[in-house]
């Protein structure tokens, strides 16, 4: 791994005499600033230290291998009758895991926002999986199947997010793991299918680094969260695992740049394997987890214990349900046990903290997350559960309201004796109706229920016979936040009303003509 902010180095590496070449052309990664080279078997060492040595090499590392080697226990889908509750998918019963983090509670003020778009750097996703082919975050610069980079961001064709594994853009799911994680996260809900997701709103962005035997590389790991971060990810869950680095800097490094542009990237703790040749000791650090500006995630058990797979150390910020977690596996469903399926539930209710107020930093994010946590350990932080398990409901009540609502600028009604207007809706992109009001300052305007879950929605109409006569009026519906702590609030929306006797008599010649105007 070559890390260079001038890439004509390689001019001078590159040939016969050095034994050195690009691995891959630099079109392919010269976006990312650092380059991957191809050495002679077994002179990698030697190599790497004549790369250090050259001053115009800043770091050389060996393409570290990661792991994902969680496997799921399946489970047969059988044709379960959607129970008559909230959400209605039929294996939410069995998810223990949500009503233990008070999910159904934070579901009353958000289930997540669209706007938030949460990057899974795992496998790949199923692209066309039920529960997850309408959450497939969309490239909005980019036009499918052109073989043409149309966003100019390095990657040809990533409608749907980019495969680092055959260079290409399909992540496709060829293993698994991917799928799983994205259906524990943010699983389309309420749907009257499978399982439920923590966020039900989020987005995924698919981006492949592991291959189809649950392997990657740091070049890969790397590359993918270079590119989550430039392409809109708020969330960035990281999947892949190593137990010994020389230097974390190649990683450590595009992790700080996410960082800094406002994204909060999530891993689990560390799964350590006793068949392992050599096993990692439980407290030893895991890479992504123990680097900076990463959230390590340690696993608890229905109990809110700490299993003994869940790696504990000075690193582990917080804790979620890790045990025997239920979501989608090869066309079906099953389980799987370790701290990269806890992860998945902190970087869905991130996604729901980042839904009430989208203006958070990740560090606040993550702060409001650990500080209303649940202490399941030792008193204070500990190194088996960090700062606690985690709680959804009461993150995103101490979560500060960001008021948002659409549109915002203003109401236009025609009303005649012989037609009514059509209701106008105020909508909520990012909270439930639990969370808001709307009021009018005049009887003719009428504000209906708040209808739906996230995105919530009223209705606006107008009462002909309370108008005061013919002419235009002109009123205010305010718009504000019930919750306990809120900003950009209230909102108020300006409402006019044009009444006339006979709309088409006096308006149609006018709209014919194009002289109508604003009036």
């Amino acid at each position: 791994m070559l890390l260079r902010e001038d890439m004509r180095v390689l001019d001078e590496l590159d040939g016969p005499s050095t034994g050195l070449r690009p691995a891959l052309s630099g079109a392919e990664v010269a976006g990312l600033g650092f380059m991957l080279l191809s050495v002679p078997k077994g002179q990698e060492l030697e190599k790497i230290e004549e790369l250090k040595r050259n001053p115009a090499v800043e770091y050389a590392e060996p393409n570290y291998r990661f792991r994902v080697l969680d496997t799921a226990v399946v489970e047969p889908h059988h044709g379960l009758r959607a129970p008559d509750v909230i959400p209605n998918d039929p294996y939410y019963p069995s998810q223990w895991n949500l009503p233990k983090i008070k999910a159904p509670a934070a579901w009353d003020i958000t289930t997540g926002s669209h706007r938030v778009v949460i990057a899974v750097v795992d496998s790949g996703v199923d692209l066309d999986h039920p529960e997850l082919e309408d959450k497939i975050w969309t490239n909005p610069g980019e036009i499918a199947g052109n073989k043409v980079d149309d966003d100019k961001n390095g990657y040809v064709d990533d409608v749907h997010g980019w495969d680092f594994v055959n260079l290409k853009g399909e992540p496709q799911d060829d293993y698994g793991h991917g799928t799983f994680v994205a259906g524990i996260a943010a699983a389309e809900t309420n749907n009257a299918n499978l399982i439920a997701g923590v966020s039900w709103g989020a987005q995924i962005m698919p981006v492949k680094v592991v291959d189809s035997q649950g392997f990657s590389y740091l070049w890969n790991m790397a590359s993918g969260i270079r590119y989550a971060s430039k392409n809109g990810a708020k969330i960035i869950h990281l999947s892949p695992s190593l137990y010994s680095f020389v230097d974390p800097q190649p990683l450590q490094d595009p992790i700080n740049d996410a960082h800094n542009k406002g994204v909060l990237i999530v891993a689990g703790s560390g799964d350590p394997n006793p068949k392992d040749p050599e096993p990692p000791a439980p407290d030893a650090y895991q890479y992504p987890a123990s680097l900076d500006h990463v959230v390590s995630v340690a696993a608890t058990n229905q109990g809110d214990g700490h299993p003994e797979f869940s790696t504990h150390n000075d690193r582990v910020d917080i804790a979620a349900p890790g045990v025997e977690i239920r979501s989608f596996w090869e066309g079906g469903y099953g389980w799987i046990s370790s701290t990269r399926v806890a992860a998945a539930h902190v970087s869905g209710l991130a996604a729901l903290v980042w839904s009430v107020n989208p203006t958070l930093t990740p560090d606040e994010v993550e702060s409001i997350m650990e500080a209303t946590a649940v202490d399941v350990g030792e008193p204070g932080r500990d190194d088996d559960f960090g700062h606690g398990r985690i709680d959804a409901s009461a993150a995103v009540r101490a979560t500060t309201h960001h008021l948002e609502i659409e549109p915002d600028e203003g109401f236009y009604f025609l009303v005649c004796d012989d037609c009514d207007p059509s209701p106008r809706k105020i909508t909520n992109p990012n909270t439930n109706c639990s969370t808001w009001s709307a009021t009018a300052t005049a009887s003719w305007l009428s504000i209906g229920p708040c209808e739906g879950y996230t995105p919530s929605s009223v209705a606006v109409s107008i009462y002909r016979d309370k108008l005061p006569g013919y002419g235009l009026h002109t009123a205010v519906i305010t718009v504000t936040s019930t919750m306990t702590s809120s900003v950009n609030n209230p909102k108020t929306i300006p409402a006019t009303v044009r009444y006339t006797s006979q709309c088409w008599r006096n308006y149609l010649p006018l709209l014919l003509t194009g002289r109508l105007g604003n009036w």
